[in-house]
């Protein structure tokens, strides 16, 4: 059938719907609802056993004499199984293969690998129970000690143990909730988006200028490049980003699309200094930063029936994650040679250009993902399902090569900023100068021959031509000992959250007024009328909110996708389990 969405702006979306399906919520939603559903009530359970404890403990200090039925609950944790005396919570996170255990438990559970048996290990190692643990091989008796398992059983002590992680999966299903409210359920209404080119600058002015005066502190390493430094690059980048798509500002498109092409610069960047100094390529680190780039976008596509494409900056980030991971994974033991870092490189580049230079290359390669990957705008129906993709991941397909080979020659450049700063003052401003003019002028005709020109005709030279202004402002970032050396914490701490407020624009600040996989047209309206007051609030939930996020998602990779391939492969096979579960009722 055929339903009709009235927008904002006067325009009607008409979104086919399958012969016999209703409207919102679908069948995913309704499997995210019955999960967070059983989440709550588990966290309310794990409350409810960790304040009874509380008040049994308070009561035996104050000299009460408690009766022997409570006597004994507090000697067997209430559920039959020896407490540990000591803890906060008459257990100890070592009991439990969820969230982060101390260094004697993680030994002792890495033997036998079940809570059980991690647990009599870890008492062993205290001095108490010395019987031997007999290892256990069987993946469904595995299973069934994971510590999700035992808390769907009603096990007390594991409930009490993962009180913190039920509670960070309660937070997130409030969040989903909240989207859904906002964006899906109605009761928020839209405004329109109206552009002011002096209000637009004056906001990032004014935060800028706040954030230097009162944020501005010293970098903890003078060397080129430095976290501090890329996170507050990351993070005025993401502030203009975002007001871009508030304010609608289409005249500064094109140095979004710079922008954008900076963070997959990034990624290439960060992913292999990580991969190339420390020669880490363990599955349970790979499987972490898919966890950051994934986790909440997963939720969300789910909860708010949208396409994972809509949030494109998720799929790019991840396909070329997994690029720079291949590219040095392939032949890791030659890595320490440069001309094979450089073949690599060169490998990198040819098979960019074949993937989307050469015709029906992409869509062979990505056509068996289509149903990850296809994305359609409402309001064009008609284009090819394939396109957004194709378009989204193209226009910075050879921009994460640059970012590698900027991390490969990175010492060098560190070598030479070194030289530059001990040479006598006047050769030092000399060159300095001489650098900066260089740069200056190679930026100025990248800005005088590309950046003015249309959006279409810039789209078509932006994969070849965003390394320009990249490279300059790094080297005029990083040109003095001075610029190195200080960073606005405020832009940095924005850096951070780039990913979570990037998602949360859609259906918090913005607005994809009702229409699943619409893009966000207008904007959330909590007090209309009032433009101004309106920013001021709605920026205010949605900035909170990102911020909750990012930590929910830190807390819940610790207790989800921990430092063990075996324990990961066991979580990832009760989700699936669980998954398959919630979607068939």
């Amino acid at each position: 059938r055929r339903v009709t969405h009235p927008m904002v702006d006067g325009s009607v979306v008409v979104v086919d719907e399958l012969p016999g399906a209703s409207p919102p919520p679908g069948a995913a939603q309704i499997a995210v609802f019955i999960t967070f559903s059983v989440i709550l009530t588990l966290w309310t359970r794990a409350e409810l056993a960790h304040r009874a404890i509380a008040a049994e403990r308070a009561a035996s200090e104050r000299g009460a004499s408690p009766s022997p039925s409570s006597s004994d609950d507090k000697k067997t944790g209430g559920d039959g199984t020896g407490a540990m005396p000591g803890s906060d919570s008459a257990l100890s996170l070592g009991d439990v293969e969820l969230g982060p255990v101390d260094k004697k438990d993680e030994d002792a559970t890495a033997a036998g690998g079940d809570v059980e048996s991690g647990a009599k290990a870890a008492r062993a190692s205290r001095g108490g129970d010395t019987a031997p643990v007999k290892p256990i091989v069987r993946v469904d008796e595995q299973l069934a000690k994971l510590a999700p398992v035992r808390c769907l059983l009603g096990d007390r002590r594991a409930l009490i143990a993962s009180r913190d992680t039920l509670r960070s999966w309660t937070e997130l299903g409030c969040v989903l909730a909240l989207f859904w409210i906002a964006d899906r359920g109605g009761a928020v209404p839209d405004a329109e988006k109206h552009y002011d080119r002096d209000l637009f600058w004056a906001i990032f002015g004014a935060l800028g200028a706040y954030g230097w005066f009162t944020t501005a502190k010293e970098c903890r390493s003078n060397a080129p490049l430095n976290r501090e430094q890329t996170e507050e690059w990351k993070g005025w980048m993401q502030v203009l980003f975002l007001l871009y798509h508030y304010f609608k500002a289409s005249e500064i498109y094109n140095a979004i699309r710079v922008f954008i092409a900076a963070y997959v610069w990034m990624t290439g960047f960060g992913n292999f200094s990580y991969y190339y100094v420390r020669k880490d390529f363990s599955f349970h680190r790979f499987a972490q930063m898919m966890w950051r780039l994934n986790f909440f976008v997963f939720f969300v596509c789910l909860a708010m029936r949208n396409d994972y494409v809509l949030y494109y900056i998720c799929p790019m980030h991840t396909l070329f994650t997994w690029a720079v991971y291949f590219a040095l994974y392939v032949g890791r033991e030659h890595n320490t040679n440069t001309n094979v870092v450089l073949g690599k490189f060169a490998i990198c580049f040819a098979a960019s250009y074949v993937l989307w230079e050469i015709p029906g290359v992409f869509t062979a390669v990505f056509g068996p993902f289509q149903g990850l990957f296809e994305y359609v705008d409402p309001k064009k129906p008609n284009v090819d399902p394939m396109h957004e993709w194709f378009f989204r991941s193209g226009l910075d397909r050879y921009v994460w090569i640059h970012g590698m080979a900027c991390a490969f020659f990175h010492p060098r450049f560190e070598s030479a900023m070194k030289k530059i700063d001990e040479m006598d003052p006047r050769r030092r401003v000399t060159t300095q100068c001489a650098i900066g003019a260089v740069t200056l002028g190679a930026m100025y005709w990248w800005y005088s021959s590309v950046y003015v020109l249309p959006k279409l005709e810039y789209n078509a030279l932006h994969p070849y031509t965003s390394w320009i202004p990249i490279t300059g402002f790094i080297i005029l970032r990083n040109l003095t000992r001075g610029l190195r050396s200080w960073h606005v914490s405020l832009f940095c701490w924005c850096g951070k959250i780039t990913l979570e407020t990037y998602i949360s624009q859609f259906h918090i600040w913005l607005s994809t007024s009702n229409v699943p996989n619409a893009q966000p047209s207008a904007l959330m309206a909590l007090v209309p009328g009032h433009p101004m007051l309106n920013f001021a609030l709605c920026t205010a939930l949605y900035v909170g909110v990102s911020k909750r996020v990012f930590a929910v998602t830190n807390d819940l990779k610790v207790a989800c996708v921990p430092d063990d391939a075996r324990q990961i492969g066991l979580n990832a096979a009760f989700a699936a389990a669980w998954g398959v579960g919630a979607w068939a009722l």
